[in-house]
């Protein structure tokens, strides 16, 4: 049976907020928007890691609802029927704004926070392959398209996008070294490879951090993946935000040095000299943005 080496997977989810100025709900808005920071520090992780911010930053959102208090009912902004019909937001600088309002109007009453549920999110990162570093597009699978809809992801999946937007195949998979070469169908990606071809045979499943293959990608460890909302994958901000007396909330995702990983090879990249250099379980994770919110 060909060696499989193991991926040890740290993952980091941030909620946070920031300023000095604090408001924890809201009466009267005009509009909500979503915008991405490449540039503020943040510390992501304690691990002395290297670390890379994304030269560009995708998310996929099925729905968003602005939370009600003191008897205002939620307010859905909208909620796609399916996670392959979510809004996809695409960032390539700091000045790159949003709107998630699609046309709708907020009721007057009292907010205090938002829930998001989230497809996917996706990122061009630098892989190294045997002609030096190359920038990919990465994405990253949250919710289970797989158990909701007929898809082909599970949550954890990471997959190469091209430059058309198609998505070219599974990652951190069997049969990947020395290029990081997209894997498909994504059975011959996370499967034993037994006859030595390059693919699995589809029963063998790889193990990570503590959950088969068959249901879970090489993306987050066992706690993210226990806790985390299943099928789809939300997360809730809470508006202990800063006012700057105006009418539009921003909800601010912070990417800063969210790509971390052991540089084992050198090379100033991830890719399978990392994996491949040691019987050292790899350290690396994809922080989740930390996400602040702003009233301007």
């Amino acid at each position: 049976m060909k060696t499989i080496t193991k991926i040890s997977i740290i993952f980091i989810a941030v909620l946070i907020s920031a300023g000095a100025c604090k408001k924890d709900s809201f009466r009267s808005i005009k509009d909500v928007k979503l915008k991405i920071d490449f540039n503020a520090p943040i510390d992501a992780s304690k691990i002395d890691m290297t670390k890379q911010t994304p030269a560009n930053y995708y998310v996929a959102l099925k729905s968003v609802v602005l939370q009600g208090d003191d008897g205002t009912p939620d307010f859905e902004i909208f909620n796609k029927s399916d996670l392959s019909s979510s809004l996809v937001f695409d960032f390539s600088d700091a000045n790159t704004t949003h709107s998630l309002m699609q046309g709708t109007t907020v009721p007057d009453g009292t907010y205090s926070s938002v829930k998001v549920e989230i497809y996917y999110l996706q990122m061009k990162l630098n892989i190294t392959a045997s002609s030096g570093n190359e920038p990919r597009n990465i994405r990253i699978y949250l919710s289970d398209d797989a158990e909701t809809e007929g898809g082909l992801h599970q949550p954890g999946d990471m997959t190469q996008i091209n430059d058309a937007g198609s998505e070219e195949g599974w990652l951190l998979g069997n049969g990947q070294s020395p290029d990081m070469t997209p894997v498909s169908p994504r059975s011959a990606a996370y499967t034993q490879d037994e006859s030595d071809d390059g693919l699995g045979d589809g029963n063998i499943w790889f193990d990570f951090a503590g959950k088969p293959g068959n249901n879970y990608g090489p993306f987050g460890d066992v706690d993210f993946m226990n806790n985390a909302p299943h099928p789809v994958y939300s997360a809730v901000i809470n508006f202990d935000l800063t006012d700057n007396a105006g009418e539009n909330i921003i909800l601010d995702f912070n990417v800063n040095n969210c790509w971390q990983f052991e540089d084992k090879d050198g090379s100033g990249a991830f890719g399978a000299g990392d994996l491949n250099f040691d019987n050292e379980n790899t350290k690396w994770h994809m922080a989740l943005p930390v996400m602040t919110v702003t009233l301007e």
